[in-house]
């Protein structure tokens, strides 16, 4: 008896909240309007060219369902999906150095490389091949966390469903490999923070010194 009398209080929980959402639309005439978005007739058959993003708070007044696609939910800079390599906007260079460590603390083990070689067959500190299954990516973000070259970020881009899994779902070097300023753009608190700033110079110096030897190597 008192189970059932759990679940009435519940109903009538949500049917009030239920009321109070449409009169307060009613009321303050979003009746017929997204809370995001323009007027329901246009939306329905003609999207806008720019995608409205909806902020939901404590501020916030009713309940309301954000209309993905059409309407976004704010993209927070922690928010993390799958890891990209970062390339340097000014040479192209890309700080990867193959050192294995990504692979070797990530938990799910879902990255695998390869490292390049020179002409005459010595060792370069760059990725010649570098994979990631997302579909094995559990976003945990310690291959960014532990990565010495500052080469790893993660990234925001979560619309990546496709309706092929076996090859398009392996993303290559290629694939992820991104511009500082990109990253820069995405992540600007974390760029401009003190401690990447500090990480930033220690990763120039480390590129100067392999650009160095790679000179000597190839001279001798």
């Amino acid at each position: 008896m008192a189970l059932g009398k759990g679940i009435l209080i519940g109903h009538l929980v949500t049917l009030r909240r239920f009321l109070l959402t449409f009169t307060h639309d009613i009321r303050t005439g979003k009746a017929l309007k997204r809370r995001g978005g323009g007027d329901l007739p246009v939306d329905l058959f003609e999207r806008p060219k720019t995608l409205p993003v909806i902020q939901q708070d404590t501020e916030t007044e009713g309940i309301f369902t954000v209309e993905y696609p059409d309407e976004r939910l704010p993209t927070y800079e922690r928010f993390r999906v799958l890891p990209v390599l970062v390339y340097d906007q000014e040479d192209g260079n890309v700080r990867c150095t193959c050192c294995n460590i990504c692979a070797k603390v990530c938990p799910p083990q879902c990255i695998w490389m390869s490292q390049a070689h020179s002409p005459d067959g010595k060792p370069v500190t760059l990725p010649e091949e570098y994979y990631i299954d997302m579909d094995v990516c559990m976003n945990c973000g310690m291959c960014s966390e532990y990565c010495p070259f500052d080469a790893i970020k993660m990234d925001h881009n979560f619309e990546i469903s496709n309706y092929e899994r076996h090859q398009t779902h392996i993303y290559s070097l290629q694939d992820l490999l991104v511009s500082s300023e990109y990253y820069a753009k995405t992540h600007p608190d974390a760029y401009a923070s003190t401690e990447q700033v500090t990480e930033r110079g220690k990763v120039a110096k480390k590129k100067d010194q392999r650009l160095q030897k790679a000179l000597q190597l190839s001279r001798g």
